[in-house]
Protein backbone atom coordinates (compact mmCIF):
# COMPACT_ATOMS: atom_id res chain seq x y z
CA UNK A 1 0.00 0.00 0.00
CA UNK A 2 1.07 3.56 -1.04
CA UNK A 3 2.03 5.73 2.72
CA UNK A 4 0.79 9.05 2.65
CA UNK A 5 3.14 11.33 4.55
CA UNK A 6 1.39 12.10 7.53
CA UNK A 7 3.90 15.05 8.87
CA UNK A 8 4.92 18.12 7.14
CA UNK A 9 8.64 16.93 7.98
CA UNK A 10 8.19 13.88 5.64
CA UNK A 11 7.01 15.49 2.09
CA UNK A 12 10.53 15.18 -0.14
CA UNK A 13 10.22 18.45 -1.80
CA UNK A 14 7.94 21.94 -1.78
CA UNK A 15 5.91 20.93 -4.93
CA UNK A 16 3.89 18.30 -2.28
CA UNK A 17 3.68 20.06 0.82
CA UNK A 18 0.24 20.89 2.51
CA UNK A 19 -0.98 24.44 1.48
CA UNK A 20 -0.72 26.72 3.74
CA UNK A 21 -4.19 28.51 3.65
CA UNK A 22 -5.67 25.31 4.78
CA UNK A 23 -5.28 23.68 8.35
CA UNK A 24 -3.20 20.48 8.71
CA UNK A 25 -4.74 17.64 9.64
CA UNK A 26 -2.67 14.89 10.56
CA UNK A 27 -4.31 12.02 10.30
CA UNK A 28 -5.92 12.50 6.84
CA UNK A 29 -4.29 10.24 4.17
CA UNK A 30 -3.38 7.66 6.54
CA UNK A 31 -4.28 3.45 6.55
CA UNK A 32 -7.38 4.57 8.92
CA UNK A 33 -9.16 6.20 6.15
CA UNK A 34 -10.12 9.52 6.02
CA UNK A 35 -11.73 9.97 9.40
CA UNK A 36 -11.78 13.60 9.62
CA UNK A 37 -13.02 14.51 6.72
CA UNK A 38 -16.21 11.86 7.08
CA UNK A 39 -16.99 13.27 10.13
CA UNK A 40 -16.57 16.57 9.10
CA UNK A 41 -19.32 15.47 6.47
CA UNK A 42 -21.64 13.99 8.66
CA UNK A 43 -21.50 16.69 10.93
CA UNK A 44 -22.63 18.88 7.83
CA UNK A 45 -24.80 16.58 7.24
CA UNK A 46 -26.50 16.68 10.55
CA UNK A 47 -26.38 20.73 11.01
CA UNK A 48 -28.27 20.98 7.70
CA UNK A 49 -30.59 18.08 8.46
CA UNK A 50 -31.50 20.05 11.96
CA UNK A 51 -31.56 23.72 9.82
CA UNK A 52 -34.60 21.79 7.69
CA UNK A 53 -36.44 19.91 10.44
CA UNK A 54 -36.63 23.49 12.27
CA UNK A 55 -38.69 25.12 9.67
CA UNK A 56 -41.90 22.92 10.10
CA UNK A 57 -41.28 24.14 13.62
CA UNK A 58 -40.66 27.78 13.02
CA UNK A 59 -44.19 27.66 11.27
CA UNK A 60 -46.10 25.70 13.79
CA UNK A 61 -44.38 28.43 17.03
CA UNK A 62 -46.06 31.23 14.56
CA UNK A 63 -49.74 29.93 13.98
CA UNK A 64 -49.31 28.50 17.69
CA UNK A 65 -47.97 30.99 20.47
CA UNK A 66 -50.26 33.70 21.62
CA UNK A 67 -50.39 37.54 20.31
CA UNK A 68 -49.40 38.81 23.71
CA UNK A 69 -47.38 37.18 26.21
CA UNK A 70 -46.15 38.41 29.91
CA UNK A 71 -42.90 37.86 31.54
CA UNK A 72 -41.77 37.48 34.90
CA UNK A 73 -38.06 37.87 34.24
CA UNK A 74 -38.36 40.30 31.18
CA UNK A 75 -35.53 42.87 33.12
CA UNK A 76 -33.80 39.94 33.84
CA UNK A 77 -33.22 38.61 30.33
CA UNK A 78 -32.23 42.19 28.66
CA UNK A 79 -29.84 42.55 30.99
CA UNK A 80 -28.39 39.29 30.62
CA UNK A 81 -28.51 39.83 26.40
CA UNK A 82 -26.82 42.78 27.30
CA UNK A 83 -24.12 41.98 29.46
CA UNK A 84 -23.57 39.30 27.03
CA UNK A 85 -22.71 41.63 24.23
CA UNK A 86 -20.50 43.85 27.11
CA UNK A 87 -18.20 40.89 27.40
CA UNK A 88 -18.50 39.86 23.59
CA UNK A 89 -16.76 43.58 22.85
CA UNK A 90 -14.31 43.67 25.64
CA UNK A 91 -13.08 40.00 24.95
CA UNK A 92 -12.92 41.14 21.00
CA UNK A 93 -11.28 44.57 21.91
CA UNK A 94 -8.71 42.65 24.25
CA UNK A 95 -8.09 39.63 21.60
CA UNK A 96 -7.40 42.54 18.70
CA UNK A 97 -5.24 44.44 20.81
CA UNK A 98 -3.37 41.37 21.01
CA UNK A 99 -3.22 40.85 17.82
CA UNK A 100 -4.87 37.22 18.48
CA UNK A 101 -6.38 35.67 15.43
CA UNK A 102 -9.47 34.30 18.56
CA UNK A 103 -10.62 37.87 17.98
CA UNK A 104 -12.83 36.23 14.60
CA UNK A 105 -14.31 34.44 17.31
CA UNK A 106 -15.36 36.68 19.40
CA UNK A 107 -16.07 39.18 17.02
CA UNK A 108 -18.60 36.97 15.08
CA UNK A 109 -20.31 36.29 18.72
CA UNK A 110 -20.25 39.69 18.93
CA UNK A 111 -22.05 40.54 15.37
CA UNK A 112 -25.10 37.70 15.74
CA UNK A 113 -25.56 39.06 19.75
CA UNK A 114 -25.76 42.82 18.43
CA UNK A 115 -28.25 41.50 15.43
CA UNK A 116 -30.90 39.63 18.03
CA UNK A 117 -30.54 42.42 20.19
CA UNK A 118 -31.80 45.03 17.83
CA UNK A 119 -34.68 42.42 16.13
CA UNK A 120 -35.96 42.00 20.09
CA UNK A 121 -35.64 45.38 20.96
CA UNK A 122 -37.49 46.46 17.87
CA UNK A 123 -39.97 43.22 17.38
CA UNK A 124 -40.96 43.94 21.35
CA UNK A 125 -41.19 47.60 21.29
CA UNK A 126 -44.54 49.54 21.57
CA UNK A 127 -45.41 51.49 18.36
CA UNK A 128 -44.72 55.62 19.18
CA UNK A 129 -40.97 56.54 21.17
CA UNK A 130 -40.68 53.75 22.10
CA UNK A 131 -40.53 52.04 18.40
CA UNK A 132 -38.51 54.89 16.69
CA UNK A 133 -35.69 55.08 19.50
CA UNK A 134 -35.78 50.92 19.23
CA UNK A 135 -35.11 51.68 15.50
CA UNK A 136 -32.71 54.28 15.76
CA UNK A 137 -30.27 52.62 18.08
CA UNK A 138 -30.55 49.86 15.53
CA UNK A 139 -29.82 51.88 12.94
CA UNK A 140 -27.41 53.92 14.39
CA UNK A 141 -25.58 51.60 16.69
CA UNK A 142 -26.31 47.98 16.87
CA UNK A 143 -26.43 47.21 13.34
CA UNK A 144 -23.39 49.06 12.36
CA UNK A 145 -21.12 47.67 15.29
CA UNK A 146 -22.21 44.05 13.97
CA UNK A 147 -21.09 44.73 10.26
CA UNK A 148 -17.96 45.76 11.24
CA UNK A 149 -17.35 42.75 13.57
CA UNK A 150 -18.36 40.80 10.76
CA UNK A 151 -15.89 42.38 8.85
CA UNK A 152 -13.30 42.04 11.22
CA UNK A 153 -13.89 38.20 11.53
CA UNK A 154 -13.56 37.67 7.53
CA UNK A 155 -10.66 40.13 7.53
CA UNK A 156 -8.82 38.22 9.90
CA UNK A 157 -10.09 34.26 8.68
CA UNK A 158 -8.62 35.72 5.10
CA UNK A 159 -5.37 37.63 6.54
CA UNK A 160 -4.73 36.39 10.04
CA UNK A 161 -2.00 38.51 12.32
CA UNK A 162 1.28 36.69 12.00
CA UNK A 163 2.40 35.09 14.93
CA UNK A 164 5.14 35.73 17.09
CA UNK A 165 7.25 32.79 18.29
CA UNK A 166 7.34 32.72 21.86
Amino acid sequence: MLRTPTRPDQYSDDAHRPRVDRPYLGRVGTDKGDRPRAAGRRLGLGFAAAGLVTVPWVFYLGASLPIAAEDAHWALGWVGLDSCEALALFATGLLLLRADNRCALTATATAVLLLIDAWFDITSATPGGELATAIVMAVCAEVPIAVTCAALALRVIRHPFPQLSR
